[in-house]
C-alpha cells in the first residue's frame, strides 16, 4: 500500500521494513497503574461506544521480585463485558492475579483481583477495535 517502504542492507545482510498505517480507527494505548490491595480494581478502560473489543496484553510487577503477563481479548454487548484468557506466564509458580472486566458509566473497564496483597504495578497495552 502507499508509503509502505523497504531497504535491503548489505553490509549486515537485513532488510528493514516499514508499512504505514492501515487506516482503521482503533487505538493502542498503555497505563501503569499502583494496586495493592486484593479487591478488583481498574487498570485500564476505553469507550463503550467507539469500541467493541480489545486485545489486552498485561502485565503484574509484584515488589520487582514476581512477574506476569499474559494476553487477553475483551468483548462486550453494551451491557456486559466478557474477558478471556488467551494465555498467561508468571515468574513464580502460581499467578498473581486475575482479570475481569465491567462497564463503569460509559467505558469498559478491564479490573484486576490480586491473588494476594502486596504492592504491584499493572502496566497494561489496550489495543481496541472499533463499534
Amino acid at each position: 500500500g502507499t508509503g509502505n517502504t523497504f531497504a535491503y542492507d548489505a553490509s549486515t545482510d537485513t532488510i528493514d521494513i516499514s508499512i504505514a498505517g492501515g487506516g482503521g480507527s482503533g487505538s493502542v494505548s498503555e497505563t501503569d497503574t499502583t494496586v495493592s490491595t486484593v479487591n478488583p480494581t481498574g487498570v485500564g478502560s476505553f469507550a463503550t461506544a467507539n469500541f467493541r473489543s480489545a486485545s489486552v496484553i498485561a502485565q503484574i510487577n509484584q515488589l520487582n521480585t514476581d512477574f506476569q503477563v499474559g494476553r487477553y481479548l475483551m468483548i462486550h454487548d453494551g451491557t456486559t463485558v466478557t474477558v478471556i484468557e488467551e494465555s498467561a506466564v508468571s515468574t513464580g509458580s502460581t499467578m498473581l492475579g486475575s482479570f475481569t472486566g465491567v462497564i463503569d458509566g460509559s467505558n469498559v473497564e478491564l479490573r484486576v483481583t490480586l491473588a494476594s496483597a502486596g504492592v504491584s504495578t499493572i502496566t497494561t497495552k489496550i489495543d481496541t477495535v472499533t463499534v
